[in-house]
């Protein structure tokens, strides 16, 4: 994928800090994208926030934050509380079916989080409210029936007050053995209430165990984790928004990345691999972690760089531990400013991301690309956004495809303004 380049060096910490992108007032990028779905609001779904994920069919799984059923009186926004939605591939282009609507109260609403898939075909999510205890979030199920519907079913109920705390807003991630892991924003029992790693169980008659194994105490450990886990040679790898060592947010701290390593006690242990600082051109209020395929760690910044945010790259050092470099700062037009959602690499450790915004203030947002050249990190912007029809503000990171096309959701955009599907191929 090739369409407008900037540059970056990628060279030590201190450098990278006071370098700056070549940037070009290039004329717009011959776009390759399409939208393959606009939500219509009301019952279809409306305000994608999601990730998507890829079935082993090269079908497109997501949620909608708002519209399928429910409102106002359900404790829900006014165009309903949520739905869970296929996009199918068929001869004729792609097909969506709502596969849930939630309906606030138990059951959910309000999800942020996509959906996963386990080895049955099975779908399991998150909800940031909703639920059987104080509306605090819930971990959902969805099974497909003989008939070929779906049944939800809730399978834990998040309480601020709990351990687990509430507000789940990552995906989820599960382990061979079925296990669920993730994370929450807020809540937990430490006295900063600034969420938990928890863990669900499954039991042969259906029913869950959830174990909290790990409650963030804030500074000068992490807070308020605002990645998902990853799990990498059976440890859990994450990035918080708040906490650490650096002075930002009234002292809240600039977050950190952390590790989760389990000991001979079956216990997890956390280590801050690294606090984020303020000022001096670093990254802060991390909110994404990636390995690549060559063991290399990767993460964005919504603050930093001297800019308006930053793709950077972690890295250990036998004398000072982990280190920060960044490789990418945005600086706005036309580079791209809060890069949001997942970070996806291929096979020849490109990196693809999203932006929010592609102005200092305002505009629509892009799909980016950077890719790495001897020492050079090279940016090309592969869709710019426009709104309505075009999609418009993606909140989440694009995914692959086998065939290398990317797949993402905006949260506005698409006929009808409640948000879209997009596709880009190479």
């Amino acid at each position: 994928m090739r369409q407008i380049r900037f540059e970056i060096a990628a060279s030590c910490l201190a450098a990278a800090f006071v370098l700056f992108p070549a940037l070009s007032s290039a004329a717009e990028p011959a776009s390759k994208e399409k939208v393959i779905y606009s939500f219509q609001g009301g019952a279809d779904g409306a305000g994608p926030v999601s990730d998507l994920t890829l079935d082993g069919e090269g079908n497109l799984y997501g949620t909608t934050r708002e519209g399928g059923a429910g409102g106002i009186a359900r404790g829900c926004a006014p165009n309903g509380c949520g739905t869970v939605f296929e996009l199918k591939r068929t001869a004729d282009g792609w097909k969506e079916e709502i596969l849930y609507r939630f309906v606030g109260g138990k059951d959910g609403a309000g999800p942020k989080a996509g959906v996963i898939l386990d080895a049955a075909g099975n779908l399991f999510g998150t909800t940031t409210s909703g639920g059987d205890v104080e509306s605090d979030g819930v971990v959902f199920k969805l099974a497909r029936g003989a008939n070929g519907g779906w049944t939800q079913t809730v399978i834990y109920s998040f309480s601020f007050y709990g351990d687990a705390g509430n507000n789940p807003t990552a995906d989820l991630v599960i382990d061979a053995q079925g296990n669920l892991y993730g994370t929450t924003t807020n809540g937990g029992s430490k006295s900063c209430f600034c969420g938990a790693v928890f863990e669900l169980t499954p039991h042969s008659d259906g029913s869950w165990t959830e174990t909290t194994i790990y409650m963030f105490p804030g500074r000068p450990g992490g807070g308020s984790p605002s990645s998902g886990l990853t799990i990498q040679a059976g440890k859990f790898y994450g990035m918080t928004s708040t906490g650490g060592t650096g002075r930002c947010a009234l002292y809240f701290g600039c977050g950190t990345a952390y590790e989760l390593t389990p000991n001979s006690h079956g216990e997890w242990v956390e280590t801050t691999m690294h606090s984020f600082l303020a000022g001096g051109g670093a990254a802060k209020f991390p909110t994404n972690i990636l390995f690549d395929k060559a063991g290399r760690l990767f993460g964005t910044s919504t603050v930093g760089g001297d800019g308006f945010g930053t793709l950077f790259q972690l890295f250990k050092t036998e004398q000072k531990g982990w280190q920060e470099r960044n490789i990418h700062v945005f600086y706005g037009y036309p580079d791209g400013a809060t890069p949001v959602g997942r970070l996806v690499a291929d096979a020849n450790g490109s990196l693809f991301g999203a932006t929010q915004s592609d102005k200092e203030f305002g505009g629509y947002g892009l799909v980016f690309e950077l890719e790495r050249s001897d020492s050079r990190w090279k940016e090309t912007i592969l869709h710019r956004f426009h709104g309505s029809p075009d999609g418009g503000l993606p909140s989440a990171g694009p995914v692959f495809d086998l065939q290398g096309h990317l797949y993402g959701t905006t949260a506005i955009g698409g006929v009808k303004d409640f948000g879209a599907v997009y596709e880009i191929t190479p």
